[in-house]
């Protein structure tokens, strides 16, 4: 016969520390250590009575679950599933194994009902914003705006044509003829084949808000909105980001928006010095009022690259409304003679290469964070997606720079270091200009090594 199985004792009782379960180098702890939450608390107290009713979710516990699940892109209901198992999670969220944890309908309420009057994510965004700064993080010098295609949470099946007002008994009977010619189709088995479909004549019955559109020739048209991003292009912080419909023409008035939004920032508004872009925002106009911002465009124009001459006119107007159409063509020949001057300048073409990395940051937010598609329907939920998703964004940098920070703390304490001529005569900064690239790592962990086995043993002397 086989030996019977043992079988496996259980345990009744375990006892574990959840600070020995998390790895010090965790992401979840770096940014328990550099990010302050405490002020979540502040900004949602007016939506809650202090005497009234039962205690409510700690608001910072639910926005951490909420960075949580914009940091590794998981829905409502994953989000919920991976705290309750995820130790990291659980103790980012500063609960323990007891606690319960706020189920999907807690999040949903709490997002769309209780906390929407406040614009809790605008503000959580600014705060994040300030504390890059107050950092070191950001210079506000150059920035960046770009825009991109964010497809709505809606089907192509859901378009109906837009219905056109109508008396009462007239809508009736339509109603009734329309029925009784359909009763044995089904409203999902749609075929679009030879009609023309347009924002103009058709809407989404799901997400009104959206827009067909699509970014170029050649390719399908989609329900989608508009996601902008204003940054900062030396660290990459996302300084103010905005959803809008779906049009070419939003781009200029969106970035003018987001220019306008970091006037919040009075010490960092006063810095900014260029402003690049792409053809897209080539309009004289926007030109123009960024040069009224006392701003300098690096963008390219759409217009040709030859000087225009700037228009004058033989005969004096008194109508004043004519006198403003004229002041405004001199304003629009002047600024688009003035971005073909700066054209040529090597500070602009520094600022097209560098102009990229807002593009770099979209498509780290659609491949990491979900914002290639929308998670919920309408603009004002996307323009919430895109503050959470901007401040992950913003999180992961200032921690990246917080690490950087202590390491250059590190190697400037062993550079200062003055070992005695009997022990070792050993100059780091030396080797760290002869040595440099791969080898960076090698001779940290070099110096720390002659550190500890030289270094030390020779004060015991």
């Amino acid at each position: 016969m086989r030996p019977r199985e043992q079988e496996r004792s259980k345990p009744i009782f375990h006892y574990f520390n959840i600070e020995d379960l998390v790895p010090d180098d965790h992401i979840l702890r770096i940014i328990d250590k550099v990010v302050d939450f405490s002020f979540v608390h502040d900004l949602v107290k007016e939506c809650y009575c202090a005497d009234n009713g039962r205690p409510g979710v700690y608001p910072e516990l639910v926005v951490r679950m909420i960075l949580i699940g914009y940091l590794y892109n998981l829905s409502e209901k994953r989000l919920c599933e991976e705290v309750k198992m995820h130790a990291a999670y659980r103790w980012f969220c500063k609960l323990s194994f007891d606690d319960t944890v706020p189920d999907r309908s807690t999040l949903n309420k709490l997002r769309n009902h209780r906390w929407a009057s406040v614009n809790l994510f605008e503000k959580i965004m600014h705060n994040i914003v300030q504390q890059c700064i107050d950092a070191g993080l950001v210079s506000g010098k150059h920035l960046g705006v770009d825009g991109t295609q964010i497809r709505a949470n809606a089907s192509i099946k859901s378009l109906e044509p837009i219905v056109v007002p109508m008396p009462l008994d007239d809508y009736l009977h339509e109603l009734n003829l329309v029925n009784d010619d359909k009763k044995d189709t089904h409203p999902q088995d749609k075929d679009f084949h030879g009609t023309s479909l347009s924002n103009r004549t058709h809407h989404s019955r799901s997400d009104p808000d959206s827009r067909l559109y699509r970014k170029s020739k050649g390719k399908e048209a989609s329900l989608s909105y508009i996601g902008h991003n204003l940054i900062d292009t030396k660290s990459r912080v996302i300084l103010a980001t905005k959803a809008t419909h779906a049009s070419r023409s939003t781009e200029p008035v969106a970035a003018l928006d987001m220019l306008s939004d970091i006037e919040n920032f009075p010490d960092l508004y006063h810095k900014v010095k260029t402003l690049a872009a792409d053809k897209g925002y080539g309009s004289g106009t926007f030109i123009a009022d960024v040069l009224d911002r006392n701003i300098t465009p690096h963008i390219p124009l759409l217009a040709n690259e030859k000087p225009e001459p700037v228009p004058s006119w033989k005969n004096r107007t008194f109508k004043p409304h004519i006198q403003a159409q004229r002041n405004e063509k001199v304003r629009l020949v002047k600024a688009r003679n003035y971005a073909r001057l700066i054209s040529t300048t090597s500070e602009y073409k520094l600022s097209q290469k560098l102009r990229k990395r807002t593009e770099h940051v979209f498509a780290e937010a659609k491949i990491c964070h979900g914002l290639d598609r929308a998670r919920c329907r309408g603009k004002r939920s996307l323009q919430d997606q895109l503050y959470m998703t901007a401040t992950v964004q913003n999180v992961k940098r200032l921690v990246s720079f917080s690490k950087r920070k202590l390491k250059s703390i590190f190697a400037d304490s062993l550079n200062h270091i003055s070992m005695p001529s009997s022990c070792l005569s050993f100059n780091f900064l030396n080797i760290n200009n002869l040595l440099f690239g791969s080898f960076h790592s090698v001779i940290n962990k070099f110096k720390t090594f002659i550190l500890i086995r030289v270094y030390l043993p020779c004060l015991k002397y």
